[in-house]
């Protein structure tokens, strides 16, 4: 029990111990980091040629449940059924068009990007 607390007080010691200024500073930056892992997919897609999609699929199961004793006739039941990775081909032109959007919006995202920051450093 005493380990248990320790696990889940060290995470928020650690939250505790950045500054009002480092949180501003890293709220300012996610939509740029966001942008910049959309880049880094589309560019990895546009070199295979394919993009792995997850290696999880959902479902959702109907059974009959027992009516007398259920208030329900129908019960839902979510499976996560796991499957091996598969690759699905892209469209060149379209990932291309895509990644010179997310270029644009990044350059105007570096802008925004340091003026919020320069304002999460005044004091």
């Amino acid at each position: 029990m005493r380990n248990l607390i320790l696990i889940l007080a060290v995470p928020a010691l650690i939250a505790a111990c950045s500054t009002p200024q480092d949180r501003c500073v890293r709220a300012a930056q996610s939509d740029l980091r966001a942008v910049d892992e959309q880049i880094a997919d589309v560019e990895t897609a546009l070199e295979k040629g394919f993009r792995i999609l997850p290696a999880q699929e959902g479902k959702t199961r109907i059974s009959l449940c027992a009516w007398p004793r259920e208030p329900v006739l129908f019960c839902t039941q979510s499976i996560q059924r796991p499957r091996s990775e598969s690759r699905e081909a892209i469209d060149r032109h379209a990932e291309q068009a895509r990644l010179a959007q997310l270029r644009q919006t990044r350059a105007e995202l570096v802008i925004q990007t340091a003026d919020r920051v320069s304002a999460c450093r005044l004091p």
